[in-house]
């Protein structure tokens, strides 16, 4: 299962569009596992309204990006992943990037299939309502 979890400073305010950056992040995933690959798949943010970054000063913002991928994919998709992934951060944010101080962190951390339980529950088709 991939899992993906952005860390960023609220700082950044609404205008960073941090919701889209999520569906970037789904897209480009999809790029090396494949749609059927994203069932089950978990790409969220996490705000922190209680930070210090670079200096201290008020104007520093930060981005990390946390994926957790299969270990048996991460030596081959190390090198393009983390440029592409930076890339698209680095896009995204390119007002905030030009105009104050942005801290930009992009990891790949591997999971091993059997130090996880995964139970994936795909409900009733849309539409199908509860049955009584």
């Amino acid at each position: 299962m991939i899992n993906v979890t952005v860390t960023f400073t609220d700082n950044l305010g609404p205008e960073a569009d941090i919701p889209d950056l999520l569906r970037k992040i789904a897209r480009r995933l999809e790029t090396d596992f494949g749609r059927e690959s994203m069932v089950g798949v978990c790409i969220g943010a996490l705000r922190l309204t209680d930070f210090i970054v670079g200096d201290g000063r008020p104007d520093w913002a930060s981005v990390a990006i946390m994926a957790r991928l299969p270990a048996d994919r991460v030596d081959a998709l190390r090198e393009p992943l983390l440029e592409d992934l930076t890339a698209l951060v680095e896009t995204h944010l390119a007002d905030f990037y030009r105009g104050r101080s942005l801290s930009i962190s992009v990891e790949l951390a591997p999971f091993a299939a059997e130090n996880v339980v995964e139970r994936l529950n795909v409900g009733p088709p849309r539409g199908s309502g509860f049955q009584g």
